[in-house]
């Protein structure tokens, strides 16, 4: 893991100006170029029409996610056939336990999940230890043991039948997200996960890819549709 405390001093080593462009032709139509004098801006901004930046978009961009999809069940008047629950917990990673109270309280047959993930192409970050994830290619799908499999083989079904391009994670122990809250109570959860990938996470600046908050949106819209009511998930039968 990275040292936080050693980040939070900046200095040449840490801070970086990223203006949202993928090559130096964009950067210059910008006017931009050495020796341009900046200043930082504190607020939500669009950045070169290709990502929103702000404070705090983990996981307020997941809030955000999840009442679109609920918009576009009721504009679609898509009729479930099955109970379905939207809710929101934040800050686990404090200590809060809203998801653990959340499904205790439910007792949900089924959770897909969202959350954030970190791109890697960010810099300081790791490919080799944290993976090849990055902005702009597609919501990210994780392996894992709080991960259903069934569940996951649905989601991907639905990724591809609706061509939505997707990304592909893994995780040998905890998913580091309420997924895991949900997969181990109540004797186990069908539980999946579909990740938002994030530059600058536990920042003012976090920054995510419009085009994957829309795949994200459209991708757990379209796998809650194909979920069956009671359907059964178990490996073995």
């Amino acid at each position: 893991m990275r040292d936080a405390a050693k980040e939070e001093v900046p200095s040449l080593k840490n801070i970086f100006l990223d203006c949202g462009c993928t090559s130096d032709k964009e950067v210059e139509e910008l006017g931009i170029h050495v020796g341009c004098v900046i200043t930082y801006e504190d607020e939500f901004m669009v950045l070169k029409d290709r990502y929103y930046v702000g404070r705090a978009l983990d996981n307020r961009i997941g809030g955000f996610m999840i009442a679109e999809v609920a918009r576009l069940l009721k504009a679609s008047k898509t009729k479930l056939p099955f109970g379905l629950y939207i809710v929101n917990s934040v800050q686990e990673e404090v200590g809060l336990r809203g998801a653990e109270m959340i499904t205790n309280r439910i007792k949900p047959n089924v959770a897909i999940v969202t959350d954030v993930t970190h791109c890697t192409q960010t810099p300081m970050m790791s490919k080799v230890v944290s993976g090849d994830i990055a902005c702009g290619k597609g919501p990210v799908l994780t392996y894992g043991p709080a991960v259903h499999n069934n569940l996951l083989k649905l989601i991907i079904d639905s990724a591809k039948k609706n061509k939505i391009e997707f990304q592909r994670a893994a995780v040998s122990r905890a998913t580091g997200t309420d997924t895991d809250a949900f997969a181990y109570s109540n004797g186990g959860v069908v539980s999946s996960l579909i990740s938002l990938p994030l530059r600058y996470m536990h920042t003012t600046v976090e920054s995510v890819h419009k085009d994957d908050v829309e795949n994200v949106i459209k991708l757990i819209f379209e796998s809650v549709k194909a979920v069956k009511n009671n359907q059964d998930f178990r490996y073995i039968k």
